[in-house]
């Protein structure tokens, strides 16, 4: 499958929270940051996936284009 085929992994949302019902203040805090950085994770591999497949884009174009060059006789 290639890069641009793959179905989006928008599944920021899909992030579950552990019950914390009960559990220290500072164990709550410690799950929430945790939380908050694999949120920021996922946004950061979404960001470069989407570079990945604008620069193979250009890859392709590129190479079109020399091809093109190529038969023209330049």
């Amino acid at each position: 499958m290639r890069v641009a085929d793959r179905p989006p992994q928008d599944c920021i949302g899909g992030i579950r929270c552990p019950a914390i019902k009960g559990l220290p203040t500072e164990t709550v805090t410690l799950l929430h940051k945790s939380m908050v950085e694999i949120v920021h994770l996922r946004r950061s591999i979404e960001y470069a996936r989407i570079g990945v497949d604008h620069s193979w884009r250009a890859v392709l174009e590129s190479r079109d284009l020399l091809k093109r060059l190529r038969l023209e006789g330049f």
